[in-house]
């Protein structure tokens, strides 16, 4: 029954759009794409009816677009409805992935994004070459390696887009794993995060980069994220957010991240992405203590100081067996 009434109510906003098209040619909803009229659409019937799983969301989405698709005779083929009227950025990190990128791409044009913004960060492949021929993305090139993550700063600069989505360009997210990340963000979180927690297996197997990352959140005590951090993509972020978490810091993800705590900003993981086993072997991220994963550690010390400079010592931990309050000199 409610593939029916998908598909019904598909259909009717389609004739209620083009009727709109009719009375003012010039109306925002007449600028849009088809493919963004759709989307608007949908969220005005999605949001009328009972959240259900994510299969029923998928499910229903399509038999929606199907049947806005019969009556306004447009081509909709395998894209994914968005569950937020905001504008969303995709923001990509870019350094030689010419085997890859074309599938990023290829994923984030299945959603209907306000933007897609490349920073395109030392490559020396055909990267910058490929995104400019497949996508009208804005590209941001570097022909000199900024460094680690300094690119998640300048996209979320220049984006001008309610939702920040962050990935790397290293292996492709199927659009409908994106999807949760959004709606959280629609939801009211400000950080969205990576769930990596069935991944990393038990406390005696992990590494110290997974070790360090849920020390962290433990320290300020938001010991219910684990070992999820803003060093693991993909993550999304209120615009709002990075202005405030300030976006230089960004590109020191888990400064960021005790900067959002420290502010009261929400957070939370709601939803899984494997990107541990399908992380890319680089020469830089293999083996014990390589320079990735030393540099991860730095990043979460230099975290801890910026909020033991801002709180004390012992953050916001009381002494359990001292009163140093009755000690006098």
């Amino acid at each position: 029954m409610w593939k029916e009434n998908a598909y019904s109510a598909g259909f009717q906003a389609a004739i209620a759009a083009e009727s709109a098209h009719s009375v003012e040619k010039e109306s925002e909803a007449h600028k849009m794409s088809p493919y963004q009229q759709i989307n608007k659409s949908w969220n005005r019937w999605h949001h009328s009816v009972k959240q259900r799983s994510w299969p029923f969301y998928f499910a229903a989405a399509a038999k929606f677009a199907e049947g806005y698709c019969k009556h306004a005779k447009v081509y909709f083929g395998n894209r994914v409805l968005l569950p937020t009227d905001k504008t969303v950025a995709a923001i990509v990190m870019v350094m030689n992935e010419k085997d890859t990128i074309l599938q990023v791409i290829e994923q984030l044009q299945r959603m209907p994004l306000h933007e897609m913004i490349f920073v395109v960060n030392g490559s020396t492949d055909e990267s910058f070459e490929m995104i400019r021929n497949q996508s009208d993305a804005t590209i941001v090139h570097y022909q000199r390696a900024l460094g680690h993550d300094v690119g998640r700063a300048i996209g979320a600069k220049l984006a001008d887009s309610d939702i920040l989505l962050f990935l790397d360009g290293d292996f492709p997210v199927m659009a409908e794993q994106l999807v949760p990340f959004i709606d959280a963000i629609e939801r009211g979180t400000d950080i969205a995060l990576n769930n990596i927690t069935p991944y990393i297996g038990l406390f005696s197997g992990r590494d110290a980069v997974t070790t360090v990352k849920e020390f962290l959140n433990r320290s300020m005590s938001r010991g219910d994220l684990e070992a999820n951090s803003l060093t693991a993509v993909p993550h999304a972020m209120r615009k709002e957010a990075a202005g405030m978490i300030g976006y230089g810091n960004l590109a020191i993800p888990p400064k960021a991240q005790v900067i959002a705590i420290e502010k009261g900003l929400s957070i939370s993981a709601p939803a899984s992405v494997d990107v541990i086993t399908r992380n890319r072997i680089r020469a830089r991220n293999v083996g014990p203590n390589n320079v990735v994963s030393d540099m991860i550690i730095g990043d979460h010390i230099e975290a801890l100081k910026a909020v033991i400079d801002s709180k004390g010592s012992r953050l916001s931990f009381p002494d359990q067996i001292r009163h140093r309050q009755i000690i006098r000199v």
